[in-house]
């Protein structure tokens, strides 16, 4: 089956007295109702892929690889073609719900913007299907907070009301970057519950974006681990957490409490000065010579895609 949306050696810079690399050649790929977690440490990368997909991108971004949605190549599209599926086929949930949340807006005025926009539902008025979003996000009494302000509400009601804005239009892609980010364990719950049960659910594809690997365990079918701008393991979620492969993603599972809480040493590189060889090898316990001197390619090793000369 043709994936819904491909990504291929998408590289991403940004210019400046010393051009950054963010992204080094980025390849993955998802299904039609299928979710797919990138997990990392901050600073990988992993939001540019998210905005890079979305075209959102700034403007001293330089960006070359290919991103196709549906068999489009969405880096080839005019500013109006890429506005017409924003919010519509494609759309994501930013980081921070209070700031992606217009403050002098209503809650219901904004919930109802995609229908104005995408479906051009001035007339008649669209309260009926932003009362449903409201209620589909676990709102007892929505007609009491389409009047509310996102001032008024703490981050999880916001997220709450950034899944309900960014789902009322069933679109097929939705991206979702670090939902759980601030959030305490009973909020984090309400996210999940509302990922898992938002309209179109099953049909929508999801791409996660994540460090809380607890919360990409109960969601994801596919797992990417990206470190210092590029993937260094793509695999089934099963797979990653009962045999990780890479030495980055046991150190990743190796710090969660109920492992041991062991961080890994040292810190990653900056992403204007990423180390030579093996990005990696100045944090790795298994690292080699060869391993300072060459880059390894993400390689299949038995169904799954390993960037590390250690592995088979």
């Amino acid at each position: 089956m043709k994936p819904l949306l491909e990504i291929e050696k998408l590289r991403v810079s940004f210019e400046g007295e010393r051009p950054v690399n963010v992204l080094s050649g980025v390849s993955f790929s998802i299904q039609k109702g299928e979710t797919l977690a990138l997990v990392g440490e901050s600073g990988c990368g992993k939001s540019v892929i998210a905005h890079a997909v979305m075209r959102l991108l700034p403007s001293e971004a330089r960006v070359k690889g290919s991103v196709r949605f549906k068999g489009t190549e969405l880096l080839e599209l005019d500013e109006k073609r890429m506005s017409a599926l924003r919010g519509n086929e494609l759309a994501i949930i930013f980081q921070n719900p209070s700031h992606a949340l217009n403050p002098v807006y209503s809650i219901g005025r904004q919930l109802a913007e995609p229908l104005r926009v995408h479906q051009k539902q001035g007339k008649p008025d669209p309260s009926q299907k932003v009362l449903k979003a409201l209620k589909q996000v676990g709102f007892s009494r929505p007609e009491h907070y389409m009047k509310y302000y996102p001032s008024w509400c703490s981050g999880g009601m916001n997220q709450r009301f950034l899944i309900a804005t960014s789902t009322i239009l069933g679109p097929e892609l939705l991206i979702a970057d670090e939902p759980s980010k601030g959030l305490d364990p009973d909020r984090i719950k309400e996210v999940e519950r509302e990922l898992r049960a938002h309209p179109g659910a099953g049909k929508t594809a999801l791409l996660l974006i994540s460090h809380d690997l607890g919360f990409v365990r109960r969601l994801a079918d596919k797992i990417a681990v990206m470190y210092s701008g590029e993937i260094v393991e793509l695999a089934e979620a099963a797979d990653f957490f009962e045999q990780p492969l890479h030495p980055y993603s046991l150190g990743l599972l190796g710090s969660l409490p109920e492992n041991g809480f062991v961080p890994i040493p040292g810190s990653a590189p900056a992403l204007s000065d990423p180390p030579s060889g093996c990005r990696f090898h100045p944090r790795c316990p298994y690292g080699e010579k060869r391993c300072l001197q060459e880059h390894p390619r993400l390689k299949d090793t038995k169904g799954r895609f390993v960037r590390c000369f250690l592995c088979p």
